[in-house]
């Protein structure tokens, strides 16, 4: 069976309590970390990492992974050494403490290169291997203005490297946005065998927006079907990434803001699929 969670940052971006309140009180088992009020996981000092996790402790929650952001920037960007020296070991060593070693990177800002350049195969592999040594496991998401952009590039990225090394977090919406025209079936199917975590949204191509998961031109009733048809049992990650209220769509509470709406919205919807499936 698989396993529902949300961004807390999907829920609320400023109030990290009123995020992990909602959770609980729509019956999330799970949550994911990206950004705290005093900056980007794991930017924040210590103590507020650890209040943080102490708090989704104490809700009875636990922790599907978490997203740096690593790795979005040039690979000649300065401060590329600094996330291999410190950020990513300090990524991981929170990660463990918060019960996770799931650590989710990116590959690199794209260029005009008619290819995945090599150098960012050779530094996600690099900190794949830095991740393993720190008893985590590195997870590459395609994302649309990085190398790996659909996840049949990020695909090629990873058997590269070897997918005992780095596996992949699918986002069909990611990939929808990149110019892929059916991410499923038609990419999901080549590359299924490399999918270990998957972020769920959707996205508009008409109107260059995203959208709430049941609107947009990613087929999730197919895409989880296909999961829980190919034994997929791990991580589904709502990262709803719509603040606004969609045409035709009334919020179903007027106490909750429209990113947080939106988000249950959303949750509502795959928790319907999963238990209808």
């Amino acid at each position: 069976m698989m396993k529902i969670s949300v961004f807390t940052d999907e829920i609320n971006r400023e109030d990290p309590v009123r995020a992990v309140q909602l959770a609980k009180q729509w019956n999330v088992d799970f949550v994911e970390v990206r950004s705290l009020p005093g900056g980007r996981f794991p930017e924040g000092p210590d103590t507020e990492l650890r209040d943080f996790f102490k708090m989704v402790d104490d809700a009875g929650l636990q922790i599907s992974g978490v997203s740096p952001g690593f790795c979005k920037c040039a690979i000649d960007d300065p401060s590329v050494a600094t996330v291999l020296a410190e950020g990513l070991p300090r990524a991981c060593e929170w990660a463990r403490r918060a019960g996770t070693d799931r650590v989710i990177c990116f590959g690199f800002k794209r260029d005009d290169s008619p290819q995945v350049p090599q150098a960012a195969i050779d530094r996600v592999a690099e900190m794949a291997d830095i991740a393993g040594r720190h008893e985590c496991r590195l997870v590459l998401e395609n994302e649309s203005i990085c190398w790996g952009a659909t996840g049949l590039e990020a695909a090629g990225m990873i058997r590269q490297i070897g997918a005992d090394r780095l596996t992949l977090c699918w986002d069909p919406s990611n990939s929808a946005r990149a110019g892929s025209a059916v991410p499923y079936p038609a990419e999901y199917d080549q590359i299924k065998d490399l999918v270990s975590h998957v972020h769920l949204k959707n996205y508009d191509p008409q109107q260059n927006c995203w959208s709430l998961i049941e609107q947009g031109v990613v087929d999730w009733p197919g895409q989880l079907a296909g999961l829980a048809d190919d034994g997929y049992t791990g991580y589904v990650v709502v990262e709803t990434h719509l603040s606004v209220s969609p045409d035709a769509f009334e919020f179903v509470d007027t106490d909750l803001a429209g990113l947080e709406n939106n988000t249950r919205r959303n949750l509502q919807y795959v928790q319907s699929l999963l238990s209808n499936g």
